[in-house]
């Protein structure tokens, strides 16, 4: 019997789910994902237009290879200069995990309370991005329609026009000005009715962005949402004038209600301690902008979530919409596609591989969100709901050989208290992905030491430049690193840290940088 824990609730309390899982797996429900698209029903658009052929991989998944084993290897502990510095700064050893192996060896050469499940952070994403490509394959593409409901004469829509969503993770400014414009080039000209937002492929509970640190408006907290722009970003750009003696604040998408600019525009010297622009959104919709800005500071960018994701769709769609001309007659409304409706256009994202490249090199924690949302309703059937997602990387996981004993999964993205996942598993998981056809894909997307993503200011001056690649994770208490690296002998090392405790804030990066050192001249 499957022995699998996984968490349902912020709570974060471990369910038995071996049960269930073999259930769901074994259900014709799987099966009927894999339909082809024939149909504009919209009552079975949810599940037939996700499975296109552009978007489902091949009906049988390339393989893994066999293990290779060319090297006997004997388990060592912590190196000695390890252990030096973790004395000396006060870092107990039950604090860190450690697992090194050599992927051609016969077992690990570091295994340090490696059977310890932590919590992941960042480094959480390997299991979600690779799920991602096992299950969906790295030329999916995600869909985001659009739908008439009335006659277009003239170029005029005599309706509704309705935007579906299915979760594309990077529906940037880019693509989504790609998307209205080409409703242009298609001759619609007007749209005397409402936008309705379609987000009815996600099934979600409702998410509080505060509830983890409790910076709504900051976008690494975006909750995910079938259709959605831009990471649900509003930019603001403050541009002072010092001529005026006032600073401009330029927003888009434009918010439902104007903004309530309180800026105090300072003179003299630019100074951190002087220079504090606050923006928060109010109740009423409105955004609130105060505090001090010193004019020598210089223009600034922010980018911060401001509004509901069906607001700030609507409120980008209509300000592009009015620059390229169009016009729009009524407001905002959510709602589903209907019998009748028309399908209009069809705008189709980068596919599944380079939009991993984001998410792992740059940790982008609301992408990682939507893929684990759409991993879950193409193996479980829609809407996509957060406990199919989390079945799904386990079953992915588990068909890989890997142990799910202990496993936590809350959002897929690490950005969670209550995630868990031991170095062993990391380490299984690595291991296999280097013997998967898809391992290329997934190598490319980690961050390259000294080179870029979040990796980028490490080692830049070092001979391990350019000879690791990792998943970082960082909160508070909690730093990890995840992945491979070709040592100056020429072997290819799977290296995985965690450290969990107060002592991680301040001398995680060095107990990092230490082992990287260290197994580099193995």
């Amino acid at each position: 019997m499957l022995n699998l824990s996984i968490s349902f609730r912020p709570c974060g309390r471990g369910i038995f789910l071996g049960f269930v899982l073999y259930w769901l797996i074994s259900s014709s429900a799987i099966g009927a994902f894999d339909e082809a698209k024939t149909s504009v029903d919209p009552s079975d658009a949810s599940s037939s237009e996700l499975n296109s052929d552009t978007h489902k991989p091949s009906l049988t998944p390339p393989q893994p290879a066999e293990q290779l084993i060319t090297r006997h290897q004997s388990s060592l502990g912590l190196p000695a200069e390890l252990l030096t510095f973790m004395q000396e700064k006060n870092i107990s050893a039950d604090e860190v995990s450690v697992y090194v192996r050599d992927v051609s060896a016969d077992a690990p050469l570091i295994q340090h309370e490696a059977d310890v499940a932590r919590n992941p952070a960042s480094t959480m994403k390997l299991l979600t991005t690779w799920a991602a490509l096992k299950t969906l394959g790295p030329g999916w593409t995600w869909d985001t329609q659009v739908w008439t409901r009335g006659e277009i004469r003239d170029g005029v829509l005599q309706g509704d026009l309705i935007l579906k969503g299915y979760g594309d993770p990077f529906l940037v400014y880019e693509s989504f000005w790609q998307l209205v414009h080409d409703l242009r080039l298609k001759g619609l000209k007007e749209i005397t009715g409402d936008l309705i937002v379609d987000n009815s492929f996600f099934d979600l509970p409702a998410i509080d962005p505060a509830a983890f640190d409790g910076e709504r408006e900051r976008v690494y907290n975006a909750p995910p949402s079938a259709l959605m722009f831009n990471f649900q970003a509003t930019r603001l750009l403050f541009e002072p004038d010092l001529a005026a003696n006032k600073v401009n604040v330029i927003a888009f998408p434009k918010p439902k209600l104007a903004v309530n600019d309180q800026l105090q525009f300072v003179t003299g010297d630019c100074s951190k301690r002087r220079h504090k622009p606050h923006v928060e959104s109010q109740l009423d919709g409105s955004i609130k902008i105060s505090g001090p800005y010193v004019g020598s500071c210089g223009p600034r960018l922010e980018t911060l979530v401001l509004s509901s994701p069906e607001e700030h769709v609507f409120n980008a769609f209509r300000d592009f919409w009015q620059i390229l001309g169009g016009k729009l007659g009524g407001g905002l409304q959510t709602g589903s596609v209907k019998a009748g409706d028309q399908r209009y256009y069809v705008h189709s994202s980068m596919p599944l591989a380079e939009q991993i490249r984001l998410i792992n090199k740059w940790s982008n924690n609301v992408m990682t969100r939507q893929v684990m949302l759409t991993v879950g309703a193409k193996m479980f059937d829609a809407p996509a709901t957060l406990d199919k997602g989390r079945l799904a990387i386990l079953k992915v996981l588990i068909d890989q050989g890997i142990s799910t004993q202990g496993l936590v999964i809350e959002n897929g993205s690490g950005l969670s208290r209550n995630e868990r996942v031991s170095a062993r598993q990391f380490g299984e998981l690595l291991q296999a992905i280097w013997r998967d056809p898809y391992m290329p894909e997934l190598l490319n997307s980690l961050p390259l030491l000294g080179e870029d993503g979040t990796l980028a200011r490490r080692f830049r001056q070092s001979d391990l430049k350019g000879r690791t690649r990792l998943k970082t994770g960082t909160l508070r208490d909690v730093s990890a690193i995840a992945g491979y690296m070709l040592t100056r002998s020429g072997k290819r090392m799977i290296i995985v840290m965690q450290q969990n405790g107060q002592r991680s804030a301040g001398f995680g990066h060095s107990l990092q940088n230490m082992l990287l050192e260290w197994v580099f001249e193995q």
